[in-house]
C-alpha cells in the first residue's frame, strides 16, 4: 500500500532510466542494454526484482516479476506494471509528472496516465478497492497542464476539472482504435451517400471503451494530420457516428467553455492537425467527404440565457450567429419562435415576448406576430441575429416567477444558388 521509493540498480550489463523514482508501482522503466549484453546480439530475457529495504526483523521480501523477453540486436526494453498500458504516467497531486510523451513509439504507442492519486471531487464519496470494478471520480490539479502526447495525436486535460466516470484502475489511455467505422457507417452518420465518403482517416480511442468519462470543462483532442475532414465521434460500445457540425469560437478552454456550456463538442483547424474540445472521451477522427454543392448551417451558441428578468422588465441584447457549414454561401436566415413554456410544458409567455432584429441594425421585430428576416454578411459565411425579451406585467403566475422557462427559436436557411 502507498509509495514505493527507492534506486533502481541493474546486473548484467544496462542501464536503468530513471536510477531513483517513486511510485514503483505505477512507473514505467526502460532498460538500455550495454556491455557485454548488447555486444553480444542474442535472445534474451530480462526480470525485475523489487527488494525493499529497511523492513520489519531484517526480512528482505523480494517481488519479481514476469520476464521480459529481449530478440537478438535489441538496445533497450520497456518493463511497464503487469496488465497496464506502457507507458503509463502517475498525475500527482504535486505535479510531479505532467504530460507523459509516447512518441517514440509512432502509431503503435498505448499511453495512458493514472488518476487514483488525486482527490475525488467534493461530496464524490468513497473509491472502489482496486480490482473491484466500477469507476472513481477525480479533480485535476489545478495548476500547470497535464496531456497525453502520441505521434498522432495530443490529449491535453484543463486545470482544475473533475473527470467522473474514470475506471477503478485510474487510467485514461489514447491509442489508435483497433476498428474505424466504415464508409457506410461515417455515410450514415454525416446524411451523404457512401459514394461520397473519399477517405477513412485514422480513429483515436481516447478513454476506456468500457466506460464514459466526462469532466466539467472541456477536454483538448488534437489529431495530427487531420485538418481538412469532417470531425465525427463513435459511442461507446460501437454506437452510431456523430458529426461533429459546430465549430470552436476559438482554440482556447476558456471560449470554447462559454460557447458549449458543458453540453457539446466543437471543431477548429490548427496547420494541418484537427482540434475537437469535448466533454467526454470516446473514439474520435475524421473523414474526408464530398458533399456536393450543400446548403448547410451550424449555430455558434447552442443556446441562449438571458439571466433573471422580473415582470415588467427588458432583458439586454443577446447575439447569436448563424454561420454557413455548406459550400454554397448564405443568403437570408429567417427566424421564428414559439411560446414561452415552463418546466412542466405550460405557455407561461406569448412568443412575441421575444423581439428579434439584424445585428448590423434595424427595427426590432416581435417574434410570433411574423418571422425575422436577416440577411447574410458579405461572402454569405454568417448571419448574426439579436434578442431581447420583455417580460409582460402579469405574465409570470405566482408559482412561475422564480422558476425556468424557456422558448425554442427555429432558424430558416436560403443559400444563394450555385454559381453558373
Amino acid at each position: 500500500a502507498g509509495d514505493l521509493y527507492g534506486n533502481v540498480s541493474i546486473a548484467g550489463g544496462g542501464s536503468a532510466e530513471p536510477a531513483s523514482v517513486s511510485g514503483l508501482g505505477t512507473r514505467t522503466h526502460t532498460v538500455r542494454l550495454a556491455g557485454d549484453a548488447a555486444a553480444a546480439s542474442q535472445n534474451g530475457t530480462i526480470q525485475l526484482l523489487a527488494m525493499p529495504e529497511g523492513v520489519e526483523n531484517g526480512t528482505l521480501y523480494r517481488f519479481a516479476g514476469d520476464a521480459i523477453p529481449v530478440g537478438a540486436g535489441e538496445s533497450a526494453r520497456t518493463l511497464s506494471p503487469p496488465g497496464a498500458a506502457a507507458p503509463v504516467a502517475a498525475i500527482e497531486t504535486d505535479g510531479f509528472v505532467r504530460a507523459l510523451n509516447a512518441t517514440a513509439a509512432g502509431d503503435s504507442a498505448r499511453a495512458a496516465i493514472n488518476l487514483t492519486a488525486l482527490p475525488p471531487p467534493p461530496g464524490a464519496g468513497g473509491r472502489p478497492a482496486p480490482g473491484a470494478g466500477g469507476s472513481i471520480n477525480a479533480t485535476l490539479p489545478a495548476d500547470g497542464r497535464v496531456a497525453v502526447i502520441a505521434s498522432f495525436a495530443e490529449v491535453s486535460f484543463p486545470p482544475g476539472a473533475t473527470a467522473t466516470g474514470v475506471p477503478a484502475d485510474g487510467l485514461i489511455e489514447l491509442y489508435v482504435a483497433a476498428r474505424a467505422p466504415t464508409a457506410q457507417e461515417i455515410a450514415d452518420g454525416l446524411g451523404v451517400d457512401e459514394a461520397d465518403v473519399l477517405e477513412v482517416r485514422r480513429v483515436v480511442e481516447a478513454g476506456d471503451n468500457a466506460t464514459r468519462i466526462e469532466f466539467s470543462l472541456p477536454v483538448r483532442i488534437l489529431l495530427a494530420g487531420q485538418a481538412n475532414g469532417s470531425a465525427f465521434y463513435v459511442g461507446a460500445g460501437g454506437a452510431a457516428v456523430s458529426p461533429i457540425r459546430a465549430e470552436c469560437d476559438a482554440d482556447d478552454t476558456g471560449m470554447v467553455h462559454a460557447q458549449l456550456k458543458r453540453s457539446g463538442e466543437c471543431w477548429i483547424e490548427s496547420g494541418g492537425d484537427m482540434v475537437i474540445y469535448t466533454y467526454h472521451l470516446t473514439r474520435f477522427g475524421t473523414a474526408v467527404v464530398d458533399y456536393g454543392d450543400t446548403c448547410g448551417a451550424a449555430l455558434s451558441k447552442p443556446e441562449i440565457a438571458f439571466g433573471r428578468i422580473g415582470a415588467g422588465g427588458q432583458s439586454a441584447a443577446a447575439a447569436q450567429e448563424v454561420r454557413g457549414t455548406g459550400t454554397l454561401p448564405l443568403d437570408s436566415v429567417s427566424v421564428a419562435a414559439s411560446a414561452w413554456t415552463g418546466a412542466g410544458g405550460a405557455e407561461v409567455m406569448p412568443a412575441n415576448a421575444t423581439s428579434a432584429r439584424a445585428a448590423a441594425g434595424g427595427d426590432w421585430t416581435r417574434l410570433g406576430v411574423g418571422a425575422v428576416d436577416v440577411p447574410a454578411s458579405a461572402g454569405g459565411r454568417s448571419a448574426a441575429v439579436e434578442f431581447v425579451v420583455d417580460v409582460p406585467q402579469g405574465a409570470l403566475q405566482a408559482g412561475a416567477r422564480d422558476a425556468m422557462v424557456s422558448q425554442s427559436v427555429t432558424y430558416t436557411v436560403t443559400c444563394a444558388a450555385p454559381p453558373g
